[in-house]
C-alpha cells in the first residue's frame, strides 16, 4: 500500500525500526520527486510562469515549489507517524535541535523520538535555472543521530539511502568508500560558500589548498549529492561551511555506512555545527591535517 493512501489508524502502528524508516524515506522522496516531475511538466521553474522565487539570503534561492513539497512531506509524516517530530529546510524558525521541540509532538521529541529532517531541493539554484542537477534528502534523525534516510536524485533515478547498521546502497547495490590513500589521487568535492558568507577568506584558504593537494576539486551545488558520491566512491574527501543539518542528515549516515568517516570542523554535533569534512580512511589523516 502506497504511503499516500495509507490510513491513519494502520499508519499508527508502523514500527519504527531503521528498515522501515528507510522505506518510509524512501517513499517520501519519491512522493517529492514525483511532484517535481509535475512542476516540470507544467514547466513551473524560472522564467517560465511567473513562479514565485524566495530569496532568503545572497545567492540563497529557493521557490514556491520547495515550500509545497515541504509542506506535503509533513502531512505524510503526520499521517504515518503522528508522534514523529519534522523539521524542514523551508519552514524552520529556530535551529535544529533534535533533543528539543522541532516537529509535530513536543514530548515525543523530548523522549527522544524519531525526527523527520527534510530538504525538499537540494540545490534549489540549480532546479530554478534548470541545470540537471539536485536531489531530494530525507533522514530520520533519533537522539542526534542519522538512523535511516535517503537521497534521491530524480534526474539520474538514483536512491542512495541507508539504515543504521544495513550499509549503504544505490538502487539497492552495495555502496563503499574508496580505497585511495594518496590525497594527490584523491577526489574532492565541496559546495561553495553564499557571496556575504563571513567565513568566505577562510573558505578560499582551504579551497587553494586542496586545489594544490588533491587530484581534483568538484563542485555540484548539491550537498546532499557531494556526500552521497562519497560514500560511492565517487570521491575520496569533502569539506564544507554554511551548512545545515538538513543538508548533511543523509550523507553522514551513507559515509558512515559505506565505511567513511565524519567530523566537523569547529568540534560541535554534526547538527548544531555548519563546518563539515569528511574522508575516506586511507586519506583521513591526510585531509584532516591540510583543513586544520
Amino acid at each position: 500500500m502506497s504511503l499516500m493512501s495509507l490510513p491513519h489508524d494502520e499508519a499508527a502502528g508502523v514500527p519504527d525500526t531503521p528498515a522501515m524508516l528507510r522505506q518510509t524515506a524512501e517513499e517520501l522522496a519519491r512522493a517529492a520527486a514525483a511532484l517535481i516531475q509535475q512542476a516540470l511538466e507544467k514547466r513551473v521553474i524560472a522564467g517560465a510562469s511567473g513562479t514565485s522565487l524566495i530569496e532568503k539570503a545572497p545567492g540563497d534561492w529557493s521557490s514556491e515549489l520547495d515550500a509545497a513539497i515541504e509542506k506535503h512531506l509533513r502531512q505524510l509524516v503526520t499521517l504515518r507517524h503522528p508522534g514523529h517530530g519534522f523539521f524542514g529546510e523551508e519552514g524552520h524558525e529556530q535551529p535544529f535541535n533534535p533533543m528539543a521541540v522541532s516537529g509535530n509532538n513536543r514530548r515525543a521529541v523530548e523522549d527522544s523520538a524519531i525526527v523527520w529532517v527534510v530538504d525538499p531541493i537540494d540545490g534549489s539554484a540549480n532546479f530554478l535555472r534548470g541545470y540537471p542537477h539536485y536531489s531530494i534528502s530525507i533522514a530520520a534523525v533519533q537522539a542526534g543521530e542519522p538512523v535511516a534516510g535517503c537521497i534521491l536524485d530524480p534526474i539520474r533515478h538514483e536512491c542512495f539511502a541507508a539504515a543504521k547498521g544495513g550499509g549503504a546502497q544505490c538502487n539497492d547495490q552495495a555502496m563503499l568508500i574508496s580505497r585511495t590513500t594518496d590525497l594527490m589521487r584523491a577526489l574532492a568535492g565541496t559546495v561553495f560558500p553564499k557571496p556575504s558568507a563571513p567565513f568566505m577568506d577562510q573558505y578560499l584558504r582551504e579551497l587553494g589548498l586542496a586545489m594544490r593537494a588533491c587530484g581534483g576539486v568538484r563542485r555540484s551545488g548539491s550537498m546532499a549529492l557531494e556526500m552521497a558520491y562519497l560514500a560511492a566512491g565517487r570521491l575520496d574527501v569533502f569539506w564544507e561551511r554554511g551548512m545545515g543539518a538538513w543538508d548533511a542528515a543523509v550523507g553522514v549516515l551513507l559515509i558512515q555506512e559505506a565505511g567513511g568517516e565524519v567530523w566537523t570542523l569547529d568540534g560541535l554535533p554534526w547538527w548544531q555545527s555548519q563546518a563539515l569534512a569528511a574522508a575516506a580512511p586511507g586519506v583521513r589523516q591526510a585531509w584532516e591535517g591540510l583543513l586544520a
